[in-house]
């Protein structure tokens, strides 16, 4: 009996040091290129609701939605990158396959404008080809009305696919004026 009271008294000192010694230093977590976060323009951000487009690889009778936040576009975070670094993972693939599942929810993002319009672009982190998906704030006609819009693009220029729409005081509608104006987007 007593020795099990000795043994485990050095086991649990030993547990001490080490969570006191090692538990105090921050874990640094690897790079893999990243720079920074990237912020969406402020009027960009929230909830947006479009009719679904083959150019994104989507049934154009459903509807979908898109969430922007501060860092973040769908659960993918937005981080600008060295590109000297992420090149490399898409030309040796097999080589750092493992980086490619780690990166998975990261979003290589720029910035840029094309005939003074301002666009946000994402690809994959470990992306070798493709100019990724582009978003563009911008106005469109909604049956009668101009309103705000979220010009959803893809490839080089890039290519309107899709315009998603913010429903205004969602918070006060009720399901079945929601799912109105939703269907108003699909039939457009």
């Amino acid at each position: 009996m007593m020795n099990k009271k000795f043994l485990s008294l050095p086991g649990i000192l030993v547990a001490a040091f080490s969570l006191a010694a090692f538990g105090s230093q921050p874990v640094k977590a690897a790079s893999y290129g990243r720079i920074g976060e990237v912020t969406p323009p402020l009027r960009m951000r929230g909830k947006w609701y479009y009719k679904g487009s083959k150019a994104l690889g989507q049934d154009p009778n459903k509807l979908y939605k898109i969430k922007i936040g501060k860092h973040h576009i769908n659960g993918i975070k937005l981080y600008q990158a060295d590109p000297r670094k992420t090149e490399k993972y898409a030309l040796h693939f097999k080589k750092y396959r493992f980086i490619v599942n780690q990166t998975m929810n990261w979003g290589k993002t720029s910035i840029y404008n094309i005939d003074n319009v301002q666009w946000l672009n994402v690809t994959g982190w470990t992306a070798g080809g493709g100019n990724g998906t582009s978003y563009s704030l911008t106005t469109q006609k909604l049956h009668h009305k101009l309103l705000p819009a979220l010009a959803i693009g893809v490839g080089y220029k890039p290519f309107i696919a899709a315009y998603a729409y913010r429903i205004s005081g969602h918070h006060q509608l009720t399901h079945e004026q929601k799912q109105a104006i939703k269907r108003e987007i699909l039939n457009n």
